[in-house]
Order: structure tokens, then sequence, then C-alpha cells
């Protein structure tokens, strides 16, 4: 699991079956295709191709002018276009079509919007996230872009009503107890979930609609989580009522259950918004497993024993939804008693692995891992000592070959590396060490 100044864990990429016309800005000019899904599959709409998503994750941070830390890809004073353009280069020759990135919550002068009162992306920030799109769509790379748990303070997007918003069950205002839950409950921190997504659509779409093709997916959150000790569910006690039904928090089962119905309708909410901006999009969410923040798996509240109060989302739930793809974080691990192969097996059985499977296949929802890699502090025998990138190699290889055993659809290395990266990061770079995408590249080519 992944830990850095915003902290992340790991997760699954499922991918929901879309029914959907599709229209002009399939293929662009270029000819550079829209992927879809059918018949449980990624696959090119030009063509009809089995398209599998192979690449990379990108991301820098920095301290924006707010003093803020955050997720800076396309923040003005933080993007390289130099590295950019090297960097899509690079991932293209290397065999892989897909890279995933961030967008910035932060609202400041440098940031997303430059004000809370703004009514438009921040110029400078759209015109970075064109000349990404423009060097991606050269390489013949697609991109996914993701968000961080925390939305953007925006008066603009929290006031602009969804689309049948008015069927769902939102909370009218924020409860302050809520904390991270309310992003998931509270109708404004939808509104701007939704919101700053189709706002984004529309500002390429109005800049070069030939862009849209090469966005693979617009993804709500990285990691979609609730929080055990903030409302509603600190208490462990008593009822709460949510959409006509009322759930006795005191249960396991029924707190659980709560979860997964506000978690489908946070998503199909998003969701609905977003397709209904383009109805060729695929939408989803990233998710890390249950057993990356050491809880037992869904209705386990009252057995953990984990200091971690996140509890990710049921991704089962996920997959009941309607969004396009859910996306599963699955890291590499390793120690002197716990085998690479025994750690992914774990991870799976805690969400409920062949029960997801069953689903998937019954839907026709392919299922790919977003994030994948490993962290450096497993490859040295001590604290201080050197980092056996022999053996990491090894490590990914054995995780790779067990996620594409079991029948995931593709896989983005963490990470690719940015203009600050060393030799001594927490997770070994792609672009300072070239063998773990060879690894990526020979696990993916070759037969299962």
């Amino acid at each position: 699991m992944r830990i850095y100044a915003l902290a992340c864990a790991t997760g699954l990429l499922v991918v929901l079956v879309s029914i959907r016309v599709f229209g002009a800005e399939a293929v662009g000019k270029s000819g550079f295709s829209r992927i879809a899904i059918r018949g449980g599959r990624f696959v090119e709409t030009a063509t009809g191709k089995p398209f599998t998503p192979l690449g990379v994750n990108y991301f820098r941070l920095g301290k924006l002018k707010d003093g803020k830390v955050s997720h800076a890809t396309f923040c003005p004073g933080f993007y390289d276009r130099g590295f950019i353009e090297k960097m899509m280069a690079d991932v293209a020759s290397r065999g892989f079509n897909t890279v995933r990135t961030f967008q910035v919550f932060v609202v400041c002068e440098d940031g997303i919007l430059t004000s809370s009162k703004a009514r438009e992306i921040s110029p400078e920030y759209l015109a970075n996230m064109v000349h990404f799109l423009q060097q991606a769509a050269k390489n013949n790379v697609h991109v996914i872009f993701t968000w961080d748990v925390w939305n953007p303070g925006s008066e603009w997007w929290s006031s602009e009503a969804l689309p049948n918003e008015a069927e769902y069950a939102f909370r009218p205002t924020r409860d302050p107890n809520m904390g991270v839950n309310g992003s998931r409950l509270v109708l404004s921190e939808v509104r701007t979930r939704a919101n700053s997504i189709t706002s984004l659509i529309e500002a390429l779409r109005k800049k070069d609609p030939e862009l849209l093709p090469v966005v693979l997916a617009w993804e709500l959150e990285n990691e979609v989580y609730f929080v055990a000790n903030q409302a509603p569910f600190k208490s462990r006690q008593g009822v709460y009522s949510f959409a006509g039904k009322d759930y006795d928090l005191a249960s396991d089962e029924q707190t659980q259950a709560l979860m997964d119905d506000v978690i489908t309708q946070w998503a199909n909410a998003c969701a609905d918004a977003i397709h209904r901006a383009d109805p060729e999009a695929l939408v989803g969410t990233g998710v890390f497993t249950f057993a990356a923040v050491k809880r037992g798996g869904p209705g386990t509240l009252s057995k953990d024993t984990t200091k971690d109060n996140r509890v990710p989302a049921r991704p089962l739930a996920l997959l009941r939804s309607r969004m396009d793809y859910a996306d599963l974080h699955l890291y590499a691990y390793r120690s002197d008693k716990v085998s690479v192969a025994e750690s992914l097996a774990h991870s799976l059985a805690s969400v409920e692995w062949e029960k997801l499977q069953q689903e998937a296949r019954r839907a026709g929802k392919p299922i790919m891992v977003g994030e994948s890699g490993i962290c450096s502090r497993y490859l040295q025998k001590s604290p201080d000592g050197p980092i056996d990138h022999q053996l990491g190699v090894e490590c990914l290889r054995q995780h790779m070959q067990g996620i594409r055993e079991r029948g995931f659809a593709g896989a983005l290395y963490w990470d690719y590396g940015n203009p600050e990266s060393g030799p001594n990061d927490q997770y070994p770079s792609m672009v300072l060490f070239s063998q773990y995408a060879r690894v990526l590249r020979d696990v993916w080519a070759g037969p299962k």
C-alpha cells in the first residue's frame, strides 16, 4: 500500500458494461479511437479490437500558493512540458498504452479554479491538461483522470443541480461530524465531484473535441473509502435512516449494507451526470482492498483490530452501480514469512474475489488493476541497507503473473516518476529503473 503526503492504498478496476450509441467523438480525425466495453472486454470502438490497459501512473505533489500540499499534476508552476513530452514518448516506446494521473482539488491562484467564486477552469491549468492529452494522442496513449478524496471548494460546482438528483436521498446540509463520509452523503459535495468532471469535459470539448477519445476514463476518486470513527458509524449504536430504510449500526451486517447503499447512490448520481455530459465516457473509481488496511473483509467492523480507520467501499457494491468500471489497487508484498503469491491471495480473498469474479462474468464487466508496484522497504535487508532491485523485479514478476492468471484485463505500474524522483524513493520509479517496465511488458505479452 502506498504511503506518502496524501494517503492512498491499493485496489481493483472493475468495468461495467455500457450500452450507449457512439457519436462523432468516438474517433477523432486523427483516427485515435475511443475505448469502450463490449462482451466483457475493453475494445477500440473504431476496430472492435481488444484493448488491454497497460502502463503507468504519473503524479506530482506540490505546495500551492495557499500553502496546501496536493497533487499538482496540471498546476501552473508544477507542470513540466518538457518532462511530459519525454514521458509520453518513453511510455509508448515501452509498448504501453495508458497513463493514469490526478486532478488537483485546491482552489487558489495556481489551483484548478482561481477562487471559490470562479465560473471557469483556470485557463493555465486547462492549457496544461490540453497539452498532456495532445502528447498522449501523439504517442497513441490513453489517459485516465482521477481525483483525491477532497473536493474543491467551489460555489459554482456545489450549486449546479445534477440530473435526477431529486431521486436520491442526499443530505441537504453537512454534518461536521461526518468528515470524509459526508462526501458520499451531502448533496453539495456530490454535486461538486460530478460537476468538476462534467465541467472539464465541456472545457475540453470547447477547446478540441478530438481530445475526448484520448480519455480512457474519468475516475470519481483515487481510492474511495468510509471512515469508521466518523459519523454515522462512530458510535456503532442506534438506528440510522437512509433512503427510506433503517439500519441498525450495532450490526456489522447492517452497517455494511448502509455503506453499500450509500456508495452505490453516490456512484450512480455522479455517473449519471458524466454520461449525460459525454455518453461515450467511461466512469469508474479506485478502491483498495480490505486487507490493505488490515481488515477481514466486508461486514467485519466489530472484529477488526486495525488502527487504520478507513473502510474501503465494497467492490461488489461498486460493481452493481452504474459506473463503467472500478479500480482495485493491488501492490506486491513480501516478507520472510509471507510470499508474494500468499499476499495476493489474501488481498483478493478480502474483497470476495470468487463472488466478484462470478458477478463480473455474469454482467460482462472486465476487471483491471489501476495501481500496482512494490515498496522499496520490502526490498531491504535492513532499514538503512541497499534496495535490492533484482529482488524487486522478481517480486513484481510473480505479482503480475498472479494478476494476469486470475483474468484481470490490464495493469498500471506505480509509478512512472517525475522531475523530483530519486533512487531511494519509497516506490521505484520506472523512469529511473527500467527493469520494472520490462516486467510488465514481458508478463502481459506472453501466454498466460
